[in-house]
């Protein structure tokens, strides 16, 4: 991990560093110098350098209780992945995520968005049976499992992105194909923002393998047109979303597998018109050959459509959540559920 702030994230996560470096000279080093610990010595009394602005302000108490090592400039050159060497950096073993089997009782392990665990219904009229039920049911759907699958993402700055929507909007986990870039790269790691701490990482899984082992029996995939808009498309957990590269888009093997498609819908542009909507995203902006408006832009990289498509799926978990907590008889969040066009 490099920077302050990814090795701060990973101590608060539970990870353990191995090791942890400082670069001779720096304002880290000075902490250390200037509290108990020396280079080989575990590292605390940093609070002034947080104080001070060395530093993001978890890091000085996170260092507490670790080995630390001062590097010179030019080991730091050679340890670092970057082109200017940050001042902290540090060695975490790699975890080991559950079997994705684990992951269907991740449902279970879960309480609802509004907190609180499994939601009960007791001493209820007779007469609310049925209304129990549907809350009973929305319950269970605000917390089954939604699992990322990221089909042949090559880029790091794409797929850390992929990565931190996922754990912004609590996902169970990210899986990725065969192809996909290393989700432990230092890249994909540094575009992450810390979020590989977040939740289980699987690498080089086929998403039929993926499907059986977690019994799900829907699979979204987000293409670019043909999809049912997003918008109004029913989503319901547990479930698989996919999302593949930009430009190859799903392939063939996943299509296969999927059982409904997604489109996001984006602006359209056209002269005289400052936007509109629409479910393809080829052709150039302007207007087609045809006298059609064409998009503002051709497509969404697969970062910002997986994020999209997260942030949909949590806020209709919420929503179902609230309405599952409500009481018989009280107004449901319909807004919520499925959205209007505005």
């Amino acid at each position: 991990m490099e920077g302050a702030d990814l090795v701060a994230a990973g101590i608060a996560a539970g990870r353990r560093p191995q090791v942890v470096f400082v670069r001779r000279g720096s304002a880290a080093e000075a902490a250390v110098a200037g509290g108990t610990a020396h280079a080989g010595e575990t590292a605390g009394g940093m609070g002034g350098a947080a104080a001070r602005g060395a530093g993001p302000a978890p890091l000085p108490a996170a260092l507490a209780g670790l080995a630390v090592y001062p590097l010179s400039d030019r080991v730091a050159a050679k340890v670092s992945t970057l082109e200017t060497p940050p001042d902290v950096m540090a060695v975490f073993a790699l975890p080991s995520p559950p079997p994705l089997e684990a992951l269907r009782g991740a449902a279970q392990r879960r309480g609802p968005a509004t907190g609180g665990g499994t939601l009960r219904q007791s001493g209820a009229p007779a007469g609310h049976s049925a209304a129990a039920a549907k809350q009973s049911a929305a319950a269970e759907q605000s917390v089954a499992p939604l699992v990322v699958y990221a089909d042949g993402v090559a880029d790091p700055g794409n797929m850390g992105t992929l990565l931190r929507a996922a754990a912004a909007f609590g996902a169970a986990a990210l899986v990725a194909a065969p192809g996909s870039v290393d989700l432990y790269g230092p890249k994909t790691v540094r575009a992450g923002m810390g979020a590989v701490f977040a939740l289980p990482l699987y690498q080089d899984v086929r998403l039929a393998d993926l499907v059986s082992r977690l019994g799900v029996k829907r699979v979204y995939g987000l293409v670019a047109h043909g999809g049912a808009p997003l918008a109004d498309a029913e989503l319901r957990r547990p479930a698989v979303l996919c999302v593949g590269a930009e430009r190859a888009g799903l392939a063939p093997e996943t299509l296969a597998c999927v059982t409904d498609l997604l489109t996001i819908e984006l602006a359209t542009t056209r002269p005289g018109v400052s936007s509109g909507w629409s479910s393809s995203v080829g052709g150039a902006a302007g207007v087609s050959a045809a006298g059609a408006p064409a998009v503002a832009v051709e497509s969404l990289n697969a970062g910002v459509a997986g994020a999209i498509a997260l942030y949909e799926f949590a806020r209709r978990e919420g929503a179902a959540a609230r309405g599952a907590a409500a009481p018989p008889g009280a107004p449901s969040d319909r807004a919520g559920s499925r959205p209007g066009k505005g």
